[in-house]
Formats: structure tokens, C-alpha cells, sequence
């Protein structure tokens, strides 16, 4: 089986995928969305994945009694797909500390109870600067490994169900936490997530919406009421990473309706506005991933006269580039926030733009990373 988790989690800790995408609106060419988030930074949860008896008291327990997430009742009673193992007497691999599993790459993740804390303080705090005006929602992804890796290495990583309901248990009680991992875990037979990329795909990202729209109780879009597309030929950060030739193929499936989008792109202090669009079709190769947003803008925002006459904003990293188009399909005005990038306040910009439901979406590995959480303390003045 694997080697010990301490060691590989200092191995791990040695890299940090850097990121092909655009860094500005002007750019003619689209990249493929950011860097695989810094494993080093769980590297001591890992060995302390423990949270004292005091440190929970502390908790609001109203919060205890929030769901994870609101559900249809008919999906209470569907099954979990099981994985498909056609290698079952096999260990799995290490590739330049990527973890390869039946030609699929995985990003390891070791997140504990302490980066757990961190981050939900880390919400409780923006939702007390943004105040009781805005209802704040916290999307959090499942990371590929956290879903459909066979159950013979549940005990190799943490454990992203649990990892994500400490999280939601840890937050002030104001906080309408959401967790995309039973949604995406029913549908883990489906192509939720790339075997060379650290991404999911744009189906992945919907089943992470679906989520979004039955706890904040809107009408979500219907897949099938949707056109889609796909990208052949994708390779992505952990194929380079791993330096594997022998990975099973991707494409990047994406999904736009029937009318029109109109969009505008700002700069990093939300200035100098042009015409833009939500999805940029000729993106290919390793960049194919660019296809959502364009790669990674610091504002965007997006107008539907179709829409369900509401306002939202999503403050994301780049798995949010594939969800954000879905609330485009949803909401009247949309207003997609890089908070890697953005430099504006949000407080004054929400007020400014009439905004009172707001979106923080993070995947599992930005939850455990302090950079991404200096940068979104940055935007509310913290």
C-alpha cells in the first residue's frame, strides 16, 4: 500500500502546480485556469488532526443543527454508485508526487480539523464585515480524490465528506454553508472530474450548483434543457506534473442555452469595462480548460434577460470558472469576483451594485491553503 502519510505529505509539500491561465482581461489568449493549490500548507494537519473539546465548545452550536445541504427527498433514497475497480489487487503509483490510480491522476489532500477551523473563521469573519444585509453562501468542492478513488484507500487522505461538515459545523451561524460532496458522490459514475487535470469538469460543476440552488431554494436550469459542446484533446496540470504519457484522455464538456449572455470584463480594481463573453470555444489543448470565463478575470459581470430577476455575486478561485456560467443561465445579473485578483473593496461594491446574495465557493485544497485565505481577507479589509 502506500507509504506513511507523513512522509508523503512532506514530499507532497515540495510542490505547487504553477498555472498556464491569463492573468489580465486584455489578453488575447486564453489560458487554462490556475495552479493546483499548495499541498505544503496541510502538511501539519496532517499530523495534528485533532481539534480539543474546548476548541469545539467554542462553536455556535445553532450550527450544529444547519444540513449540509438541502436536498429533494427523492434524493435521500439514491443509491451511491459504486467504483468501478478493475485493478483490485493493484497499489496505485506515485508519479512525481502525483498519485496515479487505473490511468487517473489524482492531487493528494491531507486537510485536517485545524485547517477546518481556520477557514470557517475565516467566512464567519466576512460575513460579519459584510453584515446583516448580505445572505452569504459557502459552496465547498470535494477535490477529485475525495470522490471516486476505490474504498481500499479511504484511509490514505483525509476524508473530504467529513473535512467539509467540520468546516460547515465551525461556522458562525449566519453562514449558509453547502456542501457539493453528496451531490457530486451520487453522481460519481457520471464525468465529474478530469484524470489530468486538478479540476473538475463543467458537469461536476453543475452537480456543485445543484446543490448551491436547492439550499438557497431557486429554481435551478435543467441540464437538459441546455446545449453542449466539448473540447477533444485536453491534457492538464497533473499530466504535466506527473510527467505520464500513459493517462486516460479528457475533454472539456460545457454547456451554454439558447440565447444570448451579455457580458463585460473589468480590471483588478473593477474599472475599464469591455465586451466580453462567458465561454471561449477556441481553447484547446492544455489551455482547454480556459473554455469557462476565459481563464481567470478579476471581474466579471454577466446579464441575462431571461433570468429569474434576482442579483448574485460568486467570489471563486478557478473551480469556480465552471460553476459561475450556470448562475449566469439562473440569476438577472451575476457578478463573477477572482479574489486571487480582484483589488476592490467588496463591501462598497456590493452596495454600490445592490448585491445582497453572495457566493464564496472554494474547492477542498484552497480551504486548506493560507494564501487563499489572506487573499480573501484582503477583499474585506481584514
Amino acid at each position: 500500500m502506500l507509504s506513511k502519510k507523513s512522509s508523503l505529505c512532506l514530499m507532497i509539500a515540495l510542490i505547487t502546480v504553477v498555472s498556464a491561465s491569463m492573468t489580465g482581461c486584455g489578453s488575447d489568449d486564453s489560458k487554462n485556469a490556475d495552479s493546483s493549490e499548495s499541498t505544503a500548507s496541510v502538511v501539519s494537519a496532517a499530523e495534528t488532526n485533532e481539534t480539543s473539546d474546548s476548541e469545539q465548545a467554542e462553536q455556535n452550536t445553532d450550527n450544529e443543527e444547519q444540513p449540509v445541504q438541502q436536498k429533494a427527498e427523492n434524493e435521500e433514497e439514491k443509491p451511491i454508485p459504486e467504483i468501478s475497480d478493475p485493478t483490485p489487487d493493484s497499489e496505485g503509483e506515485w508519479s512525481n508526487n502525483i498519485f496515479i490510480y487505473n490511468g487517473v491522476a489524482y492531487e493528494a489532500f491531507y486537510g485536517g480539523d485545524e485547517n477546518a477551523k481556520e477557514y470557517a473563521d475565516t467566512i464567519s469573519y466576512i460575513k460579519k464585515q459584510l453584515g446583516t444585509e448580505v445572505t452569504l453562501y459557502n459552496v465547498i468542492a470535494p477535490t477529485h480524490v475525495g470522490i471516486d478513488l476505490p474504498e481500499k484507500f479511504k484511509d490514505e487522505f483525509t476524508p473530504q465528506e467529513d473535512y467539509i461538515k467540520k468546516i460547515i459545523s465551525s461556522y458562525s451561524a449566519d453562514v449558509k454553508g453547502v456542501s457539493a460532496y453528496s451531490e457530486l458522490v451520487h453522481h460519481r459514475d457520471e464525468y465529474l472530474y478530469f484524470g489530468t487535470d486538478h479540476h473538475w469538469t463543467g458537469r461536476g460543476a453543475y452537480y456543485a450548483y445543484r446543490a448551491f440552488a436547492d439550499a438557497a431554494g431557486i429554481t435551478p436550469v435543467e441540464l437538459d434543457t441546455l446545449k453542449s459542446d466539448k473540447i477533444e484533446d485536453f491534457s492538464g496540470t497533473l499530466q504535466a506534473y506527473s510527467e505520464r504519457d500513459d493517462l486516460k484522455e479528457d475533454y472539456v464538456e460545457y454547456f451554454y442555452p439558447d440565447y444570448d449572455i451579455d457580458c463585460q470584463c473589468y480590471d483588478e480594481n473593477g474599472e475599464n469595462p469591455f465586451d466580453y463573453q462567458l465561454l471561449h470555444t477556441y481553447t484547446e489543448g492544455s489551455n482547454a480548460y480556459g473554455v469557462f470565463l476565459g481563464g481567470d478575470q478579476p471581474l466579471i459581470v454577466a446579464k441575462n434577460k431571461n433570468g429569474n430577476g434576482k442579483k448574485v455575486a460568486v467570489i471563486k478561485e478557478s473551480f469556480g470558472n465552471a460553476f459561475a456560467p450556470f448562475l449566469a443561465y439562473t440569476y438577472n445579473e451575476t457578478h463573477i469576483i477572482d479574489f486571487r485578483s480582484a483589488k476592490f473593496n467588496l463591501n462598497e461594491y456590493f452596495e454600490k451594485n445592490g448585491i445582497t446574495d453572495v457566493i464564496i465557493i472554494n474547492n477542498a485544497m484552497a480551504t486548506a491553503t493560507p494564501e487563499r485565505l489572506e487573499e480573501l481577507m484582503t477583499l474585506i479589509g481584514g
